[in-house]
């Protein structure tokens, strides 16, 4: 069995099966990509012409570069059945496991050096650096890649779960500290840094017990990665495959008794539930946390007030997803509501939940605003915005 052909093979299946979808999705987000980079140019400009070397644009630059470095997928398009069919070719996987390694770092070193392209310009206005520390740079940035994608893929294979999440931690926290010495120090001593750190990371690698093939790990990855590719598409097209997962959050009853027991009040009690027992609880509690944390630690109103907009943007669209749940259910048709009140619930609820988002993230704009009148302001507006989008979206 050619290990390579396979491989290749699953992923023009894969990417077969996506092509539908993906031609509505492409039609969808075109104008709002082209409209959207437009936008970030602009801004983008005339925060480089604003820019003081008294911005913390170390912290901007490695957070920016953080996700690249430590993140990216590596698609192994494993399947269930392939625990007893390639099993006994499991001394021979090396073949298919180097092509999805090689994909992968392919992927992610274009991503790492658009991502360089990107943050450039300020890095160059900051430092006042040169083509040469350009070229330098983005070897050490990709070198540096290469080690922790090499990481990752043997964190895939550890035995054992406890060292597993470690390793993660120690990945994130590296990449993390990496990125901003390289920034924030000269460069001969933040390369040396970055050169030690990785020396040591990809020693610590090999001290684990680790499997020849992790089989049950790498196929629920693999499934976890799909998810994710279909959930993305069924933001513009429903997809078949999209399936909520519910899960019992422990959330007490009685929190629910505000909303009113009549049957006006139906569609809102049971979508105020598919909120607490979806995988959208925890995305909108992660982005919440994750804005406040920011938004705390700016000192710029301009980058905070950007950063709570993003923020805010990212919790509608990500909430926007609650009225695919249950959308086609036959019960819609046999419960004695009236026409209307499903589409009218659901909007209220996805509001209500992301007006406490932009609330919650609105306290520590007010702190960090130089006139926290401002950041009433903002909320007011994006409070404006969030209905008209859940109103009409």
């Amino acid at each position: 069995m050619d290990m390579k052909v396979l491989y290749q093979r699953r992923s023009a299946e894969f990417l077969k099966e996506i092509r539908p979808y993906l031609h509505y999705a492409l039609q969808s987000v075109v104008m709002s990509a082209v409209a959207a980079f437009l936008l970030f140019s602009i801004a983008y400009r005339l925060f480089l012409g604003w820019v003081t070397p008294a911005f913390p644009w170390e912290l901007l630059c490695a957070t920016v570069m953080l996700f690249p470095l430590a993140g990216g997928k590596i698609r192994s398009y494993l399947q269930d059945a392939d625990i007893i069919f390639l099993l006994p070719h499991e001394r021979g996987m090396n073949i298919y496991l180097q092509a999805a390694m090689r994909k992968a770092l392919i992927i992610q070193t274009a991503i790492v050096i658009a991502v360089w392209l990107l943050i450039w310009p300020l890095y160059a206005k900051m430092t006042a650096a040169g083509g040469l520390q350009f070229i330098v740079i983005l070897l050490v940035l990709v070198l540096f890649k290469w080690a922790l994608m090499f990481g990752k893929w043997t964190e895939l294979q550890l035995q054992e779960p406890s060292i597993r999440r470690w390793f993660v931690l120690l990945r994130w926290l590296l990449a993390a500290l990496s990125a901003y010495a390289m920034f924030a120090w000269k460069l001969p001593y933040g390369i040396l840094l970055l050169a030690v750190g990785s020396i040591l990371y990809l020693g610590l690698l090999r001290l684990p017990r680790k499997y020849i093939v992790h089989w049950l790990l790498l196929i629920d990855w693999e499934k976890r990665h799909r998810a994710s590719v279909y959930r993305f598409l069924n933001w513009f097209i429903d997809v078949p495959q999209v399936q909520g997962k519910a899960r019992n959050t422990r959330i007490p009853k009685g929190w629910l008794r505000i909303i009113p027991f009549r049957q006006s009040s139906s569609y809102l009690y049971m979508y105020t539930l598919i909120w607490l027992r979806s995988e959208l609880l925890g995305i909108t509690f992660r982005l919440t946390v994750l804005g406040i944390v920011i938004l705390a630690s700016l000192r710029s109103d301009w980058a905070s007030v950007i950063s709570y907009i993003a923020f805010g943007l990212f919790g509608a669209l990500q909430l926007s997803d609650l009225k695919r749940y249950y959308r086609v259910h036959i019960w819609h048709r046999i419960y004695p509501l009236p026409d209307g009140l499903l589409k009218r619930s659901i909007s209220t609820v996805r509001l209500l939940i992301h007006l406490a988002m932009l609330l919650l993230m609105a306290i520590p704009l007010g702190w960090t605003l130089s006139t926290p009148v401002w950041a009433a302001v903002l909320f007011l507006l994006s409070a404006a915005a969030s209905w008209l989008f859940h109103r009409y979206k």
